[in-house]
């Protein structure tokens, strides 16, 4: 057996997948990945003095944010600029291709526009949680625009031998991408608490979803053009993050704040939401979809137990606190950069779990099974944990997560008499 064959299964189409046909469906990404990395290493750096002279900053807190000084935000502009010169160089490309290219969707770069619009007037003024989620479903109709979930949805009723009249698949599909665009949009926000965080879990994610884009491409060659843009999406994000990161990892000097933040959800939802579109006559687009869930699975899996922590205790869904999984992880005695890295395993073992389903080509419902047994277990987990909190004395339970021992930024900005109030769970002035 070739050593370089990763999975094999009689009666599927490409069911011989080799490391290299995945590196060859890779491969005219290339080009994508090195101009988004460019443009946002070259423009973050930009947008950091541009932050320090405005006044544009984070400022820390005693109880949630565990930087020691102030810091720059509109580190998440530079990340949608690389992102934007990412797709653009695609499209660019395409044309310089082939005659006919397969077009990127308009409705991504307007959904992504008004998401970091929103992002970026909280960043700068403040704005209500209401204007922010008004932003983030005008994102979601843009989606809608393009059909991304009626094929699912009919694919999924198909498989259970259901034929749903057309207005009930647009219909379901409408309400399937706002509740994802709002959630994964507000999953990345909550988890931006550490440097380097956010940033580096969206990048692990997006790894995963394009390995599942390039086996799916390797396994049935006809879906390659409607691949191809999850995998572009994907691409130009890692990239953008890529550019960003260093600047962002511990001891970061700028943060993404909500622009980035929010963006990084919505592109992350809309690679999740294009996968559905990978039909085939095996069920490959359910498959593919829940695989791209399971990639996502850290933003997913701290939004889920924050919830269900606040109801428990009898808070309000957004009330803040300091009990997200990277502040547990950060009070059990880790550094910032080791609960960083911690996160990052994790966001790996369920980028593998998500990738190896469909190079192994599981069944979609046992896919979907074992998804949600694990996602149970992990919920019963929090629901132990959240009682023994409860148990726990108030002060304890929220003590302040003490400051990183690490140098601060270069350059710091002039303290102002008043200093705004910080507002958000994580260390980085996050919306809730």
């Amino acid at each position: 057996m070739n050593p370089l064959i990763l999975a094999q299964a009689d009666g599927l189409p490409g069911a011989d997948i080799t490391v290299s046909q995945v590196v060859n469906a890779l491969a005219p990404m290339l080009g994508v990945l090195g101009v988004s990395a460019a443009v946002a290493l070259i423009l973050t750096p930009v947008m950091r003095r541009l932050a320090l002279a405005n006044g544009i900053v984070d400022w820390p807190d005693a109880k949630r944010k565990a930087h020691a000084k102030p810091v720059a935000y509109l580190g998440g502009l530079a990340i949608f600029l690389g992102w934007l010169a990412g797709a653009a160089f695609y499209i660019f490309y395409a044309n310089l291709r082939s005659p006919d290219p397969q077009a990127f969707p308009l409705g991504i770069i307007i959904g992504a526009s008004a998401i970091v619009l929103t992002g970026l007037i909280d960043d700068i003024y403040g704005v209500s949680a209401r204007v922010k989620i008004g932003g983030q479903l005008f994102a979601a109709a843009a989606l809608t625009q393009e059909k991304v979930v009626q094929d699912l949805v009919a694919a999924s009723f198909n498989l259970i031998n259901i034929t749903p009249p057309d207005q009930v698949a647009y219909w379901v599909g409408t309400a399937v991408v706002a509740c994802m665009v709002v959630g994964g949009c507000n999953a990345l926000n909550l988890i931006d608490g550490l440097d380097g965080l956010s940033s580096g879990v969206t990048a692990i994610a997006c790894l995963g979803m394009l390995l599942i884009c390039a086996v799916a491409s390797v396994r049935e060659p006809t879906l390659i053009p409607i691949a191809t843009i999850p995998m572009v999406i994907c691409v130009a994000t890692i990239g953008a993050v890529a550019g960003f990161l260093p600047y962002n990892f511990n001891p970061a000097s700028i943060f993404m704040g909500d622009t980035g933040s929010l963006l990084l959800g919505y592109l992350c939802v809309a690679s999740i939401l294009f996968m559905g579109r990978l039909d085939n006559d095996a069920g490959l687009a359910p498959l593919a979809f829940t695989a791209a869930i399971v990639c996502f699975a850290v933003p997913i899996t701290d939004t889920s137990l924050a919830i269900f922590r606040r109801k428990l205790q009898g808070k309000p869904i957004l009330a803040p606190d300091a009990q997200h999984i990277h502040h547990m992880i950060r009070r059990s005695g880790y550094s910032v950069k080791t609960s960083v890295l911690i996160m990052y395993a994790m966001g790996l073992i369920f980028a593998a779990l998500g990738v190896t389903m469909v190079v192994l080509w599981v069944q979609w419902k046992l896919a979907f099974t074992a998804f949600f047994l694990l996602y149970g277990l992990i919920l019963l987990i929090g629901y132990r944990t959240s009682c023994k909190q409860m148990a726990q004395p108030q002060a304890a339970a929220n003590r302040p997560i003490e400051a990183p021992n690490a140098d601060p930024p270069a350059e710091d900005p002039p303290p102002p008499s008043d200093p705004p109030a910080p507002a958000g769970d994580g260390a980085h002035g996050s919306a809730r």
